[in-house]
């Protein structure tokens, strides 16, 4: 019995001294790597279009719906070159993922007000949003990254990898004498 104990007790610390060795070299190996900034990861194609939308004052004040679902960099200014009536938006998008539109349409709001009587509002909104031309396969993707990953680790560095953006920035330029009937929320 004695002699078993002194097995599992030798083998308890092999085990332990080993495991040690192996975290030092991990540690070691780790704070060896350098970071290799951001990689960009899928098809990339930007391109730049100019849509343009008709706004009629006579219906009232405009909204100009900023539901946009990408981390775009927005800019508002009125400029003197767009024509009267008339929204402008420059679009940089990646053309391999989404296509950019806009559109007006009237938004009907319907709610029981304070005095429990019924409401209906209209409000006219110009709206920007993208049809998804996003045909990726997950798994080509993800063995993409992986591939980046494994060549970034073999020379000793680490990377952020970002999925290709959809959008990349929208410029929106509105007639001077159209700033009041346009809101931005």
């Amino acid at each position: 019995m004695r002699r078993c104990q002194k097995i599992l007790l030798g083998t308890l610390c092999a085990g332990v001294l080993l495991g040690g060795i192996g975290t030092g070299i991990s540690l070691v190996e780790f704070s060896s790597l350098e970071y290799a900034g951001e990689r960009i990861v899928g098809e990339v194609r930007m391109e730049t279009k100019t849509l343009e939308v008709e706004i009629d004052p006579e219906e009232g004040r405009w909204g100009l719906s900023d539901n946009m679902p990408w981390a775009a960099e927005m800019s508002v200014e009125a400029d003197e070159t767009v024509p009267e009536n008339t929204v402008r938006f420059q679009v940089e998008y990646n053309a391999a993922k989404v296509t950019p539109q806009a559109e007006t349409f009237v938004y009907t709001s319907e709610y029981w007000d304070e005095n429990n009587e019924y409401v209906e509002e209209a409000r006219p909104l110009v709206e920007l949003y993208c049809i998804w031309e996003d045909h990726e396969d997950d798994m080509k993707l993800f063995m993409e990254v992986k591939d980046e990953f494994l060549a970034d680790l073999k020379e000793g560095k680490l990377a952020s990898y970002q999925s290709a953006p959809y959008v990349q920035s929208v410029d929106i330029r509105i007639n001077p004498a159209n700033e009041d009937d346009v809101d931005f929320f």
